[in-house]
């Protein structure tokens, strides 16, 4: 399994599918569909990652785009294990010590493109059941959410290049 705080080169292939229905409130309640979760905001940016920090910096950029953020919230990450890339996440999520992390990979392996995807999917789920999934990480990353998450930030940073987060709420 892949944790966060994994220093080998490399990653835990996993397997997933993710099938997401995105479409608008009006459309989804026209066809008797309940909401989980409302995709609000997405934001990508390409990390150079010619110098150490970049992707620290790049994601510090996007959080900055999401839009209006709670305290003590939760992000899900599709971080890879992979060096130097999942240090510098680390770096990143280390200056929100508030927010519940997550890490899909240390559950389900890291499934490539789906990535991303299974994070919605799981913050939207996570959402509408009014729980976050437990902990699966004894390094003291994930920490224990007693209350329902209205807010989940997503992050996926790529193999190679290309940094994304996402803002899912609840649906109000």
């Amino acid at each position: 399994m892949v944790r966060l705080r994994r220093l080998a080169i490399g990653c835990a292939l996993g397997s997933a599918g993710a099938f997401l229905v995105i479409e608008s409130r009006a459309h989804a309640e026209a066809r008797g569909a309940k909401p989980y979760a409302r995709l609000t905001n997405v934001v990508a940016d390409l990390a150079h990652r010619s110098q150490s920090g970049e992707v620290t910096a790049t994601l510090q950029k996007l959080w900055s785009k999401l839009g209006k953020l709670e305290a003590k919230g939760t992000i899900i990450t599709g971080a890879t294990g992979a060096e130097p890339v999942t240090s510098e996440e680390r770096a990143f999520l280390g200056e929100h010590p508030d927010f519940a992390v997550r890490a899909t990979g240390t559950m389900f392996g890291h499934t490539v493109e789906t990535q991303f995807p299974l994070g919605l999917a799981l913050a939207a789920l996570s959402i509408s059941r009014g729980a976050l999934f437990p902990p699966n990480d004894s390094t003291g990353l994930e920490i224990e959410m007693s209350t329902p998450p209205s807010q989940i930030v997503v992050i996926g940073a790529g193999h190679w290049r290309g940094e994304g987060m996402a803002l899912v709420e609840a649906v109000k």
